[in-house]
Formats: structure tokens, C-alpha cells, sequence
């Protein structure tokens, strides 16, 4: 299935508010809309309930109808007809002192279709699938204050956001040998989303309500390779490679600016553009896994992924400036849009950066175990995973912090029907120290105050997913 763009369960925009909230994210420093990626980071995560119960360490496991997600090799264990849905619900909670960022949404994440192929004694599967790589589906909502020249300001941000970038995957997935299985997909990465954000200034402003729109449309082909080696019949060892590529993007934007100025009536001014010469360089990602089955029941797995998040560019974006208001009867002419030929993508910073805060790879630990109970005919397997994983955007220190999760996960397996659902908990924390002159006088020094400010992360994510599995001898 496609590269998930999505992070060791932690939403990129999740941790992007905490950049935001501890250095000023770049976009609102300009006065314009977020664009922050509402879905996961990292390319090598998949869907399914029962790969994130067991804290998503698949890479070696991936043997249901959501392997293509994963690792394509993993179609080759399916010998039936499956059909499968999966859907998830995703929260995140961050703070910086008194400030705050909150994220609520709902997806469908998965369906495919599998059917099993055999060419002489090589067995496996093909498959269609459908994936909403990238959720913006959800509301958000935050409250920020920003010191600027003038003096400290404090706003809210009020953003509606529904779409996402979904991609439809053809895959195939081979046994090969005894010991070697291999697999490959083609993913079409296609649609994107539309956001509205309401910025009401909560201190006195010249404009107190700007409302900026948004729609950004991608389209683009990327590829996922993987292969499994089984040097026992009790362990997998995996490595799974999605490559990067460029998608085009067709972007439209709008602004409506809301004056107060003393002495003048309201005015509302606007400001739109559009483009469809911008493009979108997402960046590859490496996994490797290892799964350990020491008895039927009871399944041991680990991965280590690492992403090219330093490699991600937006090239040509653009961004609208407000139009200022009439002035002795002459009405506001509409600025031209500010084109930028390079930026950091998802965190729209220059490249390089001025302030050294470039985007870093990511890297993920994950490890998971299934033990299944059997109870007649009925199956309910229990799983558990930990996770670690590093942001991709560094702290003003000039590191990136490490935040941790754990997920737990349970399922019912009866007949052709596998029941699941997981949850999946992240969270972490860290401050910043920044220091000011203070006690400066005709015959005073200035001393230094140190002043420390605590920013924390907590995600909630919540996955159901059904696969039914039809008969040896059905036929569509």
C-alpha cells in the first residue's frame, strides 16, 4: 500500500504545534493559514488495528489483508479472498505554558480487496487497495501569544479542515522460495483537502478577525518494495524501501481581512490567488524488521525505520498578504502573492534555515507481541506494544526530542470474520530556557533572567478494523 506520511502514531501537526508554540511557526509569523500535516509522519506506517495493537512492529508480521500497508511481501501468506476496512479516530492535545493546540478528527483509513494468485508452485496474492495517507479530516483549535515588536499579542485560531491526500495501491505480494517472499506496490496518490481558519486577536488589533481559505489538490506515483527471508520457519527478517517522489499541486487561496480601525467603519478586505505550478518532494523511507513466533499462539516482533524528512520541499508555494483598507476614499489595492521558490516541508521554514532549526529524519523503535487465545472455535487474540520515536523538527536548543508511546490491542477471530480494534498513546514533554535583560538602569547593569517554559504532547489514537475472509471455493 502507499507511503503513510504519517508518524509513529503521533500526528505531524501534533508536534508541529508544539514547534509552533515553543518558536513561532513560520506560516503564522507571516500572518497567513496552517498548513500542517493532520496525518502521521512517517512513510513506513500502515493501517489495521491489529499491526498498531501490537505498537506497530509489522514490518516482519505482516501476514492480513492490511500488509500491502506495511510490507507487500506480507500478501504472499494469503491464500483466500479477503475484503477489509479499516477506520480510526485521531486526538492531540499540546501545551506551552498558557498556550495550547488541539486536534480532534475521524477517518476512514483502509479498504482493499485480495485475491490469491498462483503461478506453478510461486503463491501469493494481488490486491486493490484505497488509503487515506494523509487525514485532514477534524477540527482544530488554538490559542497562541507571540511577542512581536510592537508588543505581546494572543489569538485564537479556529480551523475546519475535511479531505486528505488518499491513494489508490495495485499490489502484488509472491512466495518466492521457501525462505524468501517478496512484494511490490504501485500507489497513485491523488485528491487533498480544504481548510477554513478564523484567526480572532484576543489583545487589541487593527484587524481582529482575519479568515483565510484554502484548498490543496496533489497528485503524484510513488512505489513500496519489500521482502521477507525466513532463515527458520519461527522468524522473519524484513526490509521494506518506499521511494521518494514529486507530486504536483494545484493550490488556491483566499483571505478576507476583517479592519477596526479608530474613526473609520469596518471594513472587510479580500485577497486571493491561485497556482498549479507548485510541487510537493515528499521523501523515501527505510524499515527494518525481525518477527519471532516461538509457538503458534505467541508472536515477538521489533522494527527500526528511518524517513528523509530533511529531504521534504514545497517548491513555488505562496502565501497572500492582506489588502489594506480604504484610505481618503481610495480602496486598498490587493498585494500580488508572495511566491517562495524553496521551503521546508511540512514546516514551511526557509532552507536552510536562518535559525538552524531544519527539519531532521525521523527515526522510529517499535516492538510488539500477540498472544492468541483459543477457545473452541472462537480465537481473541491480546497485544501490546512501546514505542520511541524522534520528532523532525529540533527545540530552540538545536535537538529534537524523543517522545514515547504505548498501545494495547484485543480482537475476535471467528470463522472467516477477524474483529479488531487498538489504542495508541503518546506522549512527551520539554522545555525551553530563554533568557532576558533585566534591571537595566542609569546606574544599574542589566542582569540576565532565565525564563522556562514547559511544552507537552499527548496523542490518542483509536483503530477498528474488520477483514472477512471468503471461502476456498468462492467465486465473484
Amino acid at each position: 500500500m502507499a507511503p503513510r506520511p504519517t508518524a509513529c502514531f503521533v500526528t505531524l501537526s501534533a508536534f508541529l504545534a508544539l514547534a509552533s508554540l515553543a518558536t513561532g511557526q513560520t506560516a503564522a509569523d507571516r500572518d497567513t493559514d496552517r498548513i500542517d500535516i493532520t496525518g502521521r509522519q512517517n512513510l513506513t506506517l500502515g493501517s489495521g488495528a491489529r499491526a498498531y495493537g501490537m505498537g506497530g512492529a509489522f514490518l516482519a508480521r505482516a501476514d492480513d489483508a492490511t500488509a500491502a500497508s506495511w510490507n507487500p511481501a506480507g500478501l504472499s501468506y494469503l491464500r483466500v479472498p479477503e475484503l477489509s476496512l479499516v477506520g480510526v479516530s485521531n486526538s492531540f492535545d499540546a501545551t506551552r505554558g498558557d498556550d495550547f493546540d488541539r486536534f480532534d478528527g475521524k477517518a476512514v483509513d483502509f479498504a482493499a480487496f485480495t485475491w490469491p494468485v498462483a503461478f506453478g508452485e510461486t503463491h501469493g496474492a494481488i490486491q486493490l487497495s484505497y488509503q487515506r495517507a494523509l487525514s485532514f479530516d477534524g477540527r482544530r483549535s488554538i490559542q497562541e501569544t507571540r511577542t512581536v515588536t510592537a508588543g505581546t499579542t494572543r489569538f485564537t485560531d479556529d480551523a475546519r479542515s475535511d479531505g486528505g491526500f488518499d491513494v489508490i495501491a495495485f499490489g502484488t505480494g509472491l512466495r518466492l522460495s521457501q525462505h524468501v517472499r517478496a512484494g511490490v506496490t504501485v500507489n497513485r496518490w491523488l485528491n487533498g483537502y480544504s481548510q477554513t481558519l478564523d484567526r480572532r486577536f484576543l489583545t487589541p488589533s487593527a484587524r481582529p478577525l482575519r479568515e483565510f481559505d484554502l484548498d490543496f489538490r496533489t497528485e503524484g506515483w510513488s512505489f513500496n518494495f519489500g521482502v521477507m527471508v525466513s532463515p527458520v520457519e519461527q522468524v522473519n527478517l524484513a526490509a521494506v524501501y518506499k521511494t521518494p517522489f514529486t507530486a504536483s499541486l494545484q493550490l488556491d487561496k483566499a483571505r478576507r481581512d476583517h479592519w477596526a480601525l479608530e474613526g473609520s467603519p469596518e471594513e472587510v478586505t479580500t485577497n486571493a490567488a491561485s497556482s498549479d505550478v507548485a510541487r510537493l518532494d515528499f521523501p523515501s523511507s527505510l524499515g527494518f524488521g525481525v518477527s519471532w513466533r516461538p509457538r503458534d499462539t505467541l508472536t515477538l516482533s521489533a522494527d527500526f525505520t528511518r524517513t528523509s524528512w530533511s529531504e521534504a520541499r514545497i517548491l513555488d508555494y505562496f502565501e497572500l498578504a492582506a489588502t489594506p483598507p480604504t484610505d481618503d476614499g481610495i480602496a486598498g489595492v490587493p498585494p500580488p502573492p508572495v511566491t517562495f521558490t524553496q521551503l521546508q516541508y511540512p514546516t514551511l521554514r526557509a532552507v536552510p534555515d536562518p535559525d538552524g532549526l531544519d527539519q531532521l529524519d525521523a527515526q522510529q523503535i517499535r516492538l510488539g507481541v500477540e498472544w492468541v487465545l483459543i477457545e473452541g472455535q472462537a480465537k481473541v487474540p491480546l497485544r501490546a506494544g512501546y514505542f520511541n520515536d524522534r520528532q523532525i523538527t529540533p527545540i530552540a536548543a538545536g535537538d529534537a526530542p524523543r517522545f514515547n508511546g504505548f498501545t494495547v490491542g484485543t480482537g475476535l477471530i471467528l470463522g472467516p470474520m477477524l474483529l479488531d480494534v487498538a489504542y495508541v498513546r503518546e506522549f512527551g514533554e520539554y522545555t525551553v530556557t530563554t533568557a532576558a535583560a533585566a534591571g537595566a538602569g542609569f546606574d544599574v547593569a542589566p542582569t540576565a533572567t532565565a525564563t522556562t517554559v514547559r511544552s507537552t504532547l499527548t496523542t490518542n489514537r483509536f483503530f477498528a478494523s474488520i477483514i472477512y475472509r471468503f471461502s476456498r471455493g468462492w467465486r465473484p
